[in-house]
């Protein structure tokens, strides 16, 4: 496509945005102060409702076939879907606890897959969601697992805790050639990877051993109203009443409430849980989810990121990658304390993908490690290092934004950009 048809045809779906972000206006721009009557039981009729199945899910995949130390990475979405799927549907026979040598050895092994989750989750919460049969040894219900492996020369799946050398076996049964054939695919676009198993790697992160050259996307965003937020998160979303002010401040009798902010979108609720599970082993995980599950598709490809105490944060996903931005733009974080629950997210979502040609290269994950050891980074502080997009605003216009690849760090337990963490150093910062 000429550079003169793809400006025509960014102007033509900007031109199309416009008169509907004109047309939310129009209903923004109501009189403060008076009851809204949401439109609730009509609206719930068109939200397509996630299953906790699409969101927690493995991100990455690494596959050692054959000789050499390398290994194979990918992560197409519907690569790691269909190995899920998979095996999920295998027999799970005996199981024991491994260890700490076992784990090792099994970084060395060939014929070997690993399905790598952003953060650990309970392995009895992955049996229960997918309601899978599996006996798990004397006392680990609450073992946490983010490394999904899976033996294809002797039958055996590995849930395993790399960072703390834990994990658990199981003998498994069923179609493991089907297994290998996905894996074999030609169509899953593999990039070389290692893993290093030096002290600066405690935590387990596979090194891309190449560059890589990532696309820059450009989105239209879409304002999403009160009316989604309202639906999605309140116990009770009809007759609630607005407060005079700069920001939009929405509350009801039963003490829930909700505030916009006008200039960064960001949203803020405050209520009682919907659902109380506190008779589950895995409530946090369940009391927040059912929050995503009522946005549908309304905040984007949201997935299970990270959980820290009593919250759990969820992030868009672009083409396999997690979308960073301010002010929770393409992300969601649900805390829960006491049967309460507090929420913040934007109303800012990724809407209609332009067209674009550019494209940025990441160095190699060795040079980002050998770059922050220079800056005087304390690798002991560092749990992850991976790529992300970073959510900044198109030059051309309000409208639209530009997602941007980077090298994202894990460094005390706060993600940012290696430049961002390089920086801090640089001005002093500790690390």
């Amino acid at each position: 496509m000429s550079k003169l048809g793809e400006n025509l045809l960014k102007i033509s779906v900007i031109l199309m945005v416009l008169l509907s972000l004109f047309l939310s206006w129009k209903i923004w721009t109501k009189p403060a102060n008076h009851q809204f009557q949401d439109r609730t039981d009509k609206v719930k009729a068109v939200i397509q409702k996630k299953e906790m199945t699409e969101v927690y899910m493995p991100t990455k995949l690494f596959y050692h076939h054959g000789s050499g130390d390398h290994f194979l990475y990918t992560n197409k979405e519907s690569t790691m879907k269909s190995l899920h799927e998979k095996i999920v549907s295998l027999g799970f026979g005996s199981s024991k606890v491994l260890s700490t040598a076992e784990i090792t050895n099994l970084t060395t092994k060939r014929d070997l897959f690993n399905l790598v989750y952003p953060s650990p989750i309970p392995i009895s919460l992955f049996i229960n969601m997918n309601n899978v049969s599996a006996t798990l040894p004397h006392d680990s219900k609450n073992f946490l697992f983010n490394w999904l492996v899976m033996s294809l020369d002797d039958n055996k799946l590995y849930f395993v805790d790399y960072k703390n050398k834990t994990g658990i076996e199981f003998d498994i049964k069923g179609n493991i050639a089907s297994i290998a054939s996905i894996l074999d695919a030609e169509s899953n676009n593999y990039v070389t990877a290692i893993l290093p198993t030096d002290e600066l790697n405690y935590a387990g992160i596979y090194y891309l051993a190449d560059s890589t050259k990532l696309k820059t996307y450009s989105y239209i965003i879409a304002t999403q109203s009160f009316t989604t937020f309202s639906r999605g998160f309140f116990n009770q979303p009809n007759d609630l009443f607005s407060n005079e002010g700069e920001n939009l401040s929405l509350s009801n009798s039963e003490g829930e409430s909700l505030t916009i902010d006008s200039k960064t979108g960001e949203v803020n609720y405050f209520g009682k849980l919907k659902q109380d599970h506190s008779e589950s082993i895995n409530e946090l995980y369940y009391e927040t989810f059912q929050y995503v599950e009522d946005m549908g598709s309304s905040l984007g490809n949201l997935r299970y990121f990270s959980d820290t105490g009593n919250e759990v944060i969820y992030r868009n996903y672009v083409e396999g990658f997690p979308v960073f931005g301010d002010n929770m733009k393409g992300s969601m974080a649900a805390t829960v304390q006491n049967k309460n629950v507090f929420i913040k997210a934007n109303q800012d979502t990724l809407q209609i993908p332009l067209p674009s040609d550019d494209s940025v290269t990441l160095v190699p994950t060795q040079e980002v490690v050998d770059s922050l050891i220079n800056k005087g980074v304390d690798m002991s502080k560092v749990s992850d290092i991976q790529i992300g997009y970073k959510w900044q605003q198109n030059k051309e216009t309000q409208q639209a934004i530009d997602l941007v690849p980077s090298w994202y760090v894990n460094y005390d337990n706060m993600w940012m950009t290696q430049e961002k963490l390089e920086s801090i150093l640089v001005k002093g910062g500790h690390s």
